[in-house]
């Protein structure tokens, strides 16, 4: 006899409310960090490689990545084994952001766990989260965080989401890319700047 039970809790009904988070998309490329085995490695697009393994990828990494990683390399010793930050290196996007609001080169979006196969699992994209992939749990000063703009009480249709937007720009007076909205740690992405140009939302089924 196996001593198993087999059917999983149900959830409790949450009386409070589920909020709906919406941050900034930033024009950026995707980028993980994360500490194996007491090791450091750096994944980008369809790339991992180990920080010592610079000089030998120097040709393919982003564009500034590489003196960003030579300047910045001790500070990720201070991740957790098998803990991950995940988030967007700016500067090779269509959008030039300025640099007296975005002073750094990378801004997280997400922390989370990897796995024996280097697989993320664990996502998470509560900004108050974010200091616990790190032992002394405190940012490092060379990382930002994606810009909030604003939570709501209730998933918002494209129309709330083009007035949130266009009165998001007038007060940061520059392009946006668009939002990604966060509910229940779901994410989805409302897109408005594509190669640089203004457009209307649509859902492409991405």
């Amino acid at each position: 006899m196996l001593k198993k039970e087999i059917y999983p809790k149900t959830k409790r009904l949450s009386c409070n409310g589920d909020k709906v988070y919406i941050t900034e998309k930033l024009d950026g490329s995707n980028l993980c960090i994360f500490k194996k085995d007491d090791t450091i490695y750096i994944a980008q697009r369809n790339n991992i490689f180990l920080i010592d393994e610079l000089e030998e990828v120097k040709g393919i990494i982003y564009k500034g990545l590489y003196q960003w990683l030579i300047d910045n390399k001790e500070v990720f010793n201070d991740l957790h084994n098998n803990s991950a930050i995940c988030g967007e290196w700016l500067g090779m996007g269509k959008i030039k952001y300025p640099v007296d609001e975005f002073d750094k080169r990378f801004y997280m979006f997400a922390k989370a766990n990897v796995d024996e196969n280097f697989n993320l699992y664990n996502l998470i994209y509560e900004h108050e989260l974010f200091i616990y992939p790190f032992q002394s749990q405190e940012i490092p000063k060379c990382i930002g965080i994606v810009p909030e703009v604003t939570y709501l009480v209730n998933l918002p249709n494209k129309e709330q989401l083009d007035s949130i937007y266009q009165k998001y720009c007038d007060k940061v007076s520059r392009n946006v890319e668009g939002f990604v909205i966060n509910y229940k740690n779901i994410i989805t992405k409302y897109v408005r700047m594509k190669n640089g140009k203004l457009q209307e939302h649509f859902d492409r089924g991405e």
